[in-house]
């Protein structure tokens, strides 16, 4: 499965049987858009944590100390 992280955007297997046609489907929605499309091997793309993005954000940067 092929999803946006920006929006509800997703092509499946159930969508589109071939893969080079999701993969190409990705790439538009980036070219139209500019959001980031990512890959995912089940059938319902993953969930973000309900928090803050700033929160989520200093989790994953290393602080500088």
């Amino acid at each position: 499965m092929k999803y946006c992280l920006h929006c509800d955007w997703h092509a499946s297997a159930t969508d589109e049987p071939s893969a080079r046609a999701r993969s190409r489907a990705a790439i538009d929605h980036h070219v139209e858009t500019g959001h980031a499309v990512d890959s995912s091997d089940g059938v319902i793309p993953p969930q973000l944590p309900d928090v803050p993005a700033e929160i989520f954000v200093d989790d994953l940067v290393p602080s500088s100390d």
